[in-house]
């Protein structure tokens, strides 16, 4: 067999995505709300074009051994990311993908459709949010493929129990949830919603957080655009431009702050949290603060609950997944071997043309144990394996 882009590496791969076509989502949902939901590339006809190429350019390779050849051999550079990709959503494409990748797993999150969902009027999102996990369970057909659900709990503990149900039947590895809360809902940590925590812990599937699963939240107010630049965004859900992703990790620091604090993580002690794609250079700093926070205020409120020093939660129960070019090395020395993993983020363009050389580039000195931590361990732990 030919060399892989692992090489020797054992790699369990936390993030990776379909990149789905036109019409994807909406054949995966009852005919009765199909219309309702608004088709991929409506209303950027920029995006509806570059939709459009694709598939072209999917359906001249389909049967062509030369073409096929081609892709096979560029597949990894930035001109083959994103929906020109091998295996952005043809399953049996995806197979040679992981066969040239060499990882032994990847877990599977959404693209477009997220998108798509969060546009579809709330009164039947619920039929779109049950579609969308259809789709990717379906896509994850190659057993190393691993399929992620969404389950919002904008809809109440109700829906978000059946949608954990459901993802439990389909050996389901991901629960992916937002980051912050839904305008209409109450926090994460509501007593509420400790019926929905219990239910996730009971099926031992892993807790997921994602860039662009966040209600359209977005931390940096809009003034600070008006500066007379031209700082415009880009097309995406993950920041367009260097003042947006200062901010990238903020919403995994109020969210996982908020389950110590609240006390979910303490009276949930097997729930397994991811954080992908949300960088990971906050994480030493973040659990230092976390700490800070609770000696400042443990006198003034209640936080007599907590039988752990905050971080301590943090270090036993989240596994962060930092971007290719951050200094993993630095990460993994001021926080903990334990808690962070690799992630390809394959086909998409953040993950760059080479992942494993650019987080290599910041790990030199590292032992061997941390080096198999990071590619396989720790993610291996994470999804439950």
């Amino acid at each position: 067999m030919s060399a892989t882009y692992a090489a020797n590496r054992r790699i369990v791969d936390v993030d990776a995505h379909i990149l789905e076509p036109k019409g994807w989502l909406r054949s995966y949902a009852p005919t009765s709300v199909q219309e309702q939901i608004p088709e991929l590339g409506q209303g950027d006809p920029k995006f509806d074009e570059l939709l459009d190429e694709s598939f072209r350019d999917y359906s001249m390779r389909i049967g062509d051994d030369r073409l096929q050849d081609e892709l096979a051999r560029d597949f990894m550079t930035i001109q083959r990311k994103g929906w020109m990709s091998l295996g952005g959503w043809d399953i049996n494409e995806r197979t040679r993908a992981l066969d040239l990748l060499g990882f032994e797993c990847q877990l599977i999150f959404p693209t477009g459709s997220f998108e798509q969902l969060m546009s579809t009027p709330i009164s039947v999102r619920p039929e779109a949010v049950r579609a969308m996990n259809r789709g990717i369970v379906d896509f994850c057909q190659d057993p190393r493929l691993m399929a992620s659900t969404y389950v919002p709990f904008e809809f109440g503990p109700t829906i978000a129990i059946e949608l954990i149900a459901e993802a439990a039947r389909n050996n389901v590895r991901a629960i992916l949830i937002d980051s912050i809360p839904a305008s209409q809902q109450y926090s994460f940590t509501h007593p509420d919603f400790d019926v929905v925590w219990a239910a996730i812990q009971d099926s031992e599937i892993a807790v997921f957080l994602h860039v662009g699963a966040d209600q359209n939240y977005r931390p940096v107010p809009p003034a600070f655009f008006d500066n007379g630049r031209d700082m415009r965004h880009f097309r995406s859900d993950a920041p367009g431009d260097p003042l947006s992703y200062m901010a990238i990790g903020y919403p995994a620091e109020l969210f996982l702050a908020s389950l110590v604090y609240d006390g979910v993580l303490e009276k949930f002690p097997k729930l397994r949290i991811g954080i992908t794609e949300l960088g990971a250079t906050w994480l030493p700093s973040f659990l230092h603060f976390i700490d800070t926070g609770f000696r400042a205020f443990k006198n003034i409120q209640d936080l007599s609950h907590l039988t752990l020093k905050p971080s301590d939660y943090l270090r036993r129960q989240v596994v962060v997944s930092p971007f290719a070019g951050e200094d993993v090395g630095w990460v993994i020395e001021q926080s903990a071997p334990e808690m962070v993993a690799f992630s390809s983020d394959y086909p998409h363009h953040e993950g760059t043309d080479d992942p494993i050389r650019r987080f290599e580039a910041s790990m030199v000195g590292l032992e061997r144990s941390d080096f198999d931590a990071f590619y396989f361990a720790n993610g291996a732990r994470l999804l439950g394996l």
